[in-house]
């Protein structure tokens, strides 16, 4: 980066041109002021889609739970009480008639599941890779909401500062539509002179009202990122962070650690396991079951029945119409549909870091040309004023350069923030930008990391 690139953020456009007519504390105070980091911890604190991000996670975490609850053995206890009437003809025994017993049950049963296929290890497996995954796509939402708090933040600092622009504008015309009528009545002017000054004052006072609806539109928006207005002056942030040397160092960082394409590759690994999962069905399944029964007046015989089993049941499905096969080609299918998505999230990540980092390149450059363009017309302004007043200029010429000055310096404030808006958005383009505003999400983390697939 040259030095005009470190040295025009980390001060004001004010102090750059040394000749604005207002200074920097009045449009920031310092007492209770907002700074981007804070700013930035209570949108994501308190977003609405950062905070359903989270809940999908936790669900997530109670579906890994139950999922490692297939490794437990299962209780059940039945029970049952009602009438018996039985006529079995291979012992002499007939309760028919209305002679029949009250029949009660009871059981309790123990199952051990042995072996299923592998089904709960790759379910395990699976929903493990679905909550790494959701923990991306939480830090990937609160990277976005990060994002849109920061440029939020910024455009709101710009609109005033182009609001106090428009405002001084108007002050400049009021100025010298006084000094035009102060020279007609002393009979060195005309009409025309106070009709145009009077056109561009129109205009100024047109633009103002313009900068001033702006504002107010970006005001809108900082409360719907913030959730609120801003309750003191905004401080504008200093960016201290190391960018790469070069777009494709920033391009590979972002491959390997923006947290949607991790949140992609999980996605896969996700749609492996249920692959794996699926070939379950072509297993045996054996469980251990262990039953203990309670029963009374069993088959019209009066009198309490109790048994006692322990067996090692095995059951293989044979045919089951076609659907394991149908199970297994959908998996395979779901699996390479993930791998098209996480594809896709490389191509927008690309493109994202790509426009980044083209208007932090570009805009630089340009900053240059503007601070120079902003020089000379103010030089030319001031020989215009003197001049004017020696008459040897007309107020054409002096209201044309007073509207290309002020043009130069709305300019300047818009690209100067462009600039900051493009260092941010390459830092999240890249997927760190939580990291470098000092911003931690410790509710939510992965086990595994996925950059393999």
């Amino acid at each position: 980066m040259n030095t005009f690139k470190q040295k025009t953020f980390k001060r004001s456009y004010l102090t750059l041109i040394g000749c604005m007519i207002f200074p920097v504390s009045s449009l920031f105070g310092t007492a209770y002021a907002m700074e981007l980091q804070e700013t930035v911890e209570d949108a994501i604190m308190h977003n609405p889609e950062v905070r359903e991000q989270i809940k999908a996670y936790r669900a997530i975490q109670a579906e890994l739970e139950g999922a490692k609850g297939s490794w437990y053995p299962r209780i059940d206890l039945s029970a049952g009480i009602g009438y018996e009437e039985v006529d079995r003809q291979s012992i002499p025994l007939d309760n028919t008639g209305g002679d029949g017993l009250t029949r009660r049950e009871g059981a309790v049963r123990l199952t051990e599941n042995i072996f299923e296929g592998f089904a709960t290890e790759n379910e395990i497996k699976r929903q493990q890779r679905r909550l790494d995954s959701a923990s991306y796509q939480v830090i990937s939402k609160a990277n976005q909401i990060a994002l849109d708090m920061t440029e939020a933040y910024i455009n709101l600092i710009k609109e005033k500062e182009l609001v106090k622009l428009s405002e001084d504008n108007v002050e400049t015309h009021q100025k010298i539509l006084d000094q035009i009528i102060q020279r007609r009545e002393a009979g060195i002017g005309n009409q025309v002179e106070v009709d145009q000054a009077q056109a561009r004052l129109a205009l100024a006072k047109s633009n103002l009202m313009a900068e001033k609806n702006n504002y107010s539109d970006t005001l809108s928006r900082f409360q719907r990122v913030l959730g609120r207005l801003p309750d003191s002056e905004l401080i504008p942030p200093i960016f201290d962070a190391k960018l790469p040397a070069s777009q494709e160092e920033a391009i590979n960082d972002a491959l390997l650690n923006h947290p949607t394409i991790r949140s992609a590759n999980a996605d896969i690994a996700q749609a492996q396991a249920q692959y794996d999962l699926s070939k379950s069905a072509y297993y045996p399944r054996i469980d251990l079951e262990v039953e203990k029964t309670y029963d009374h007046n069993l088959s019209g015989i009066e009198g309490r029945d109790e048994h006692l089993q322990a067996m090692l049941r095995l059951r293989y499905n044979l045919y089951n119409g076609g659907k394991d096969k149908a199970e297994r080609s959908r998996t395979a299918s779901a699996m390479h549909q993930a791998i098209e998505i996480r594809n896709n999230s490389r191509r927008q990540a690309i493109e994202n870091l790509r426009y980044a980092w083209n208007a932090h390149q570009y805009v630089g450059e340009q900053l240059a040309y503007i601070q120079a363009h902003i020089k000379l017309t103010h030089e030319t302004l001031v020989g215009y004023r003197k001049q004017f007043s020696l008459g040897r200029r007309t107020l054409l010429d002096l209201l044309n350069t007073e509207d290309e000055y002020i043009s130069a310096l709305r300019t300047l404030v818009t690209s100067e923030n462009e600039y900051k808006i493009s260092q941010y958005r390459i830092l999240n383009g890249m997927g760190n930008l939580l990291e470098n505003l000092n911003v931690s999400l410790d509710m939510v983390g992965s086990e595994e990391e996925y950059t393999d697939y």
